[in-house]
Parts: C-alpha cells; structure tokens; sequence
C-alpha cells in the first residue's frame, strides 16, 4: 500500500485507474473468498473525481487510495448489515467515525467485508452472504469478526483494509489469512464504547495490511481523538506509526522478549515456528517464558466473560424486547446476553472490574523486565469453515463459542496493543500467526518490533492463486443453529457459579 500511495501522491496512477484494478480483481477471486459481498463502485468513483488534496497533507494521508471498510462500520449510501438478517437491507445514512475520518484522509471506500453476525465469535459466517473462507486452503475459515477484511487482503483485493477487535477479531483473521492485524490500545482509533472507563473490556477498530509498514500507515490514517473518556499520552512531536515501522525494519538489535502459550494447549508445530520467531526478535536469544504467576489468567477469563456478558445484555436490550428480532439472533450471542442477565451479573462485573485494577499492575510489571509478550495467535491453524466455532483443539475441550479464543482475548483484557504476524507455515500450508503484545500505550514500540521480526522471516505476504488444501482437518463442532444452542444449553449458569466461587461472592 505504501508504495502504491507514492505512486498516487507522485500522479503516476490515479486514484480512478486503482478503482478499476480493485473490480477487476473482485471479479477474479470474491466467488472463491466471499470476502467483499458488498461494494460501492459508482460512489468510489465519484469521490475520486471529487478529490481534492490538501496543500500540506498529514501523515497517513492516503492519495486517493481505495480501501475496503469492514461491514460493522457505516458508510453514507452504502448497505450496512452488521451480518444480521434484521437489517440485510438496511442502507446508512450516514458515516461513521472510523469512515469519516478515513475519507477525510484520502481514503476511497470501494466496498464493505463480511462480517458474522454482529460481529460475534470468529468465524465470518451468516444467513445473507456465503461463509468467508481463507485462500490459503478454500475450505477453511478466515477467522473473524475481521474473516471478510484478511481474505480480502490475503486474495490481493485491495492495498489496506479496516477491522475491529473485541476478543481477537483483527488478530485471529490474520493469523488464518497469513496477513498482519493491529489491535491498538483503545483509545487511540474509534471503536467500542467511548464512555466507558479505561479499565473495561475495549472494542477498537484497527489497521489491517499485508506488512507492518502499511498497517503502520493505515494506522496513521485511522487514530484520532474520538471523544473517549480516557487517552494515552499522544506520539512524540514528528514521531508517525509507519515511521516506527520503518525504524523497525532497519534495526540491527533484537528486543527483551517473554514468550507464553496463556496456558493453553497449542498445535506443536505451530508453537515451535512461534518459539523460533521469538527467539528471532529476541537477536538470537532464547525467550523467557513466562512464570505461571506473572499474569492471573483465572481473572483474565472471569473479566472478559462477564464484562462482554453486561455489554452484549445492554447492547441487546431493545432487540431482544421484540420477539420478531430475537428469535433470528444466533444462539451463540443469545448465550452471551443470557449470561450477562444473570441477577449475579452486577456483583461479578464490579468484581471483574476490581480483578483489572489488579491485573495492570501485573502489566506493569512484567513490561519492566520484558520489551515485547510473543503468544501464539491461535491455539491451531484454520479450522473447517463449515464448523461455526470448534468445541475441541489439541485434546483441550470448550464449553461455549469463546473459549477457543483465550489467546487473543487475553490482550484484550490487558489493555496492551497487539499485532498478530504471521511467522510461518504448517507443513499443509495453512499460514500461523503470532501476537506481540507491549504495554497499554506503546502502540510505536508494537509496530517497531514486528517490523524488525518481519524482515527477519521474509515471509510470503498474500495468496494470490487461492488454492483447496488436502489435509485432514477434523474439527469438532456444531454446524447448526440447533447444535450450537444445545451446546451452551446451561453454560451462563455453569459460568456464574464457577466465578462466584471464585470471587467468594
């Protein structure tokens, strides 16, 4: 993308011709990918014939560059389904921040990505457009709630693409596309609920590209003052997010890293290429695993479930009053609000909020011994996309949707901004992610790492030709709404009295 935005601002190509690239492209691979079920090619062009740029433009300023805008966020004139059948139809009457901000900075919205339903749980399938599914092996899921905007890079789509993450949404789908996926510290881009307090479980939107230095650009583009309650301190004067990839990128000296597996069990393969990698960061050192005892994962898990509990319960209040729109809502977010009901709720969520406190003090002190956290993006590569989330990986067996997602959902929690790289293969091809996560903050420093590690892999940076793997893959999991409802048939109750024992409540 950045040199594609170079090539833009120098009047080589214009922003019409890329337009064009884009459609004909979408024609070549979107009946492969489903990544792209909605564009706006008309408007693209005739906000490219309107573009006007600016006598000093800021940093991040995109030349006309056309992006793709994930299906969560609206963009005025364009279909806005959240990948609900409640508004398959709907068209915004307006932008929204995250695409405002965009358009004011150059950017040529082309068309929305795929999106599971409401963005829940992260595998980009609903009931109006066909599964998204990762090109690196056709009959795998590209993850989600981003599943549509990393195909659509993986697949050579488009330059830059946007995405949002509460629990691992921009991270996973990266790591199953092969591409890279920021998750900033909130606050620093739109997203999630500006009103909450700064120790809360954050939505954010972020940066997707298939290098760190084009997520570092979109970066810039995309972060701004968006009336949170809170902020972090701004970048040094004259300091730019792609600079600190390029900074990285050049460097000769590794970085003090911890690696961690959160506990979980991963793929063994996919946690040696991730060791390598870390080590690879760390200049050739071992890195330190983390003690058991640095981070409270008990309380990491209690914060997220509960915390996203009381948000989806107030988020779907209204909806779920009308029996109409609450019978076509998947089971998974029906779960998700039924626990956040619970007459527990409130005295688990004040205890969740208590349990953050806590754990940024162990944030704080683990990123003064260490620059850089490496944990594996995902317990196991792309999984089946015909499994709407798998109940089982490596011998570990899950209870709800969620729980396979404890590896991002971690960083979530923690506050840290996270990017998710990708750092090898399978010997099948399917492509593994790691996350490098820094403390809450130190967005810069994150993208100075990865850059430094990504030169040092030299990895494939999409898929151009998407391909149908052979492997077994074998995922257990519920592949309909009936499967998935008896699968969390209890589980807000068997959730609740787990944390109450917990927290002696």
């Amino acid at each position: 993308a950045w040199e594609v935005v170079g090539l833009l601002k120098d009047g080589v190509v214009t922003p019409s011709e890329l337009i064009d690239v884009v459609e004909r492209r979408l024609a070549e691979v979107e009946d492969l990918v489903h990544a792209t079920p909605i564009t706006c090619f008309d408007r693209a062009r005739a906000a490219a014939a309107k573009l006007q740029r600016p006598s000093s433009p800021p940093p991040g300023y995109l030349y006309g560059l056309p992006v793709l805008i994930k299906d969560s966020v609206p963009v005025a004139g364009v279909r806005w389904t959240e990948g609900s059948k409640i508004f398959e139809h709907r068209v915004a009457k307006e932008s929204g921040p995250t695409a405002k901000r965009l358009e004011e900075m150059g950017a040529i919205v082309v068309g929305k990505t795929n999106v599971p339903e409401f963005c829940a749980g992260s595998q980009s399938f609903n009931e109006i457009f066909p599964t998204t599914v990762t090109p690196w092996d056709l009959r795998t899921t590209a993850g989600g709630s981003s599943g549509g905007a990393a195909a659509a890079l993986a697949s050579c789509q488009c330059w830059l693409a946007t995405g949002s993450d509460l629990g691992g949404s921009l991270r996973t789908p990266a790591a199953f596309c092969g591409i890279v996926g920021f998750r900033p510290t909130p606050g620093r881009a739109s997203g999630g609920d500006p009103s909450a307090p700064r120790l809360w479980v954050h939505g954010t939107n972020g940066p997707m590209g298939r290098c760190v230095r084009d997520v570092g650009l979109l970066m810039d583009a995309m972060a701004g003052n968006f009336t949170w309650s809170f902020d972090w301190p701004p970048l040094p004067a004259g300091e730019t997010y792609e600079a600190a990839a390029l900074r990285g990128a050049a460097a000769t000296s590794g970085w003090r890293v911890a690696f961690s597996t959160l506990g979980c069990t991963m793929r063994p393969e996919l946690e040696a290429l991730c060791r390598t990698a870390a080590k690879m960061l760390g200049g050739g050192v071992e890195a330190k695993d983390l003690p058991h005892s640095a981070i409270d994962l008990a309380a990491v898990e209690k914060a997220f479930l509960i915390l996203r509990g009381k948000t989806f319960a107030e988020t779907f209040q209204q909806t779920m009053a009308n029996p109409l729109a609450a019978e076509v809502i998947k089971p998974e977010i029906q779960w998700n609000i039924a626990l956040g009901q619970q007459p527990e709720a409130p005295a688990l969520a004040d205890a969740a909020q208590q349990d953050l406190s806590r754990l940024q003090d162990q944030v704080e002190a683990l990123f003064q011994q260490v620059d850089i956290l490496c944990v594996p993006t995902t317990r196991d590569a792309a999984f089946d996309a015909e499994v709407r989330y798998p109940v089982e990986q490596v011998g570990e067996a899950f209870s709800n949707y969620l729980g396979w997602m404890l590896p991002t959902f971690a960083g979530t929690v923690l506050l840290s901004p996270t990017v998710s790289l990708p750092v090898g293969f399978l010997p099948d091809g399917r492509p593994v992610g790691m996350q490098l996560l820094g403390p809450p903050g130190a967005d810069a420093k994150v993208l100075e790492a990865a850059a430094y590690l990504e030169v040092l892999l030299n990895l494939p940076t999409a898929c151009p030709e998407p391909r149908r793997g052979t492997v077994d893959l074998g995922t257990a999991g519920p592949r309909t709404k009936a499967e998935a409802k008896s699968h969390h048939e209890g589980e807000e109750r068997r959730i609740v009295q787990r944390f109450r024992t917990e927290s002696r409540l």
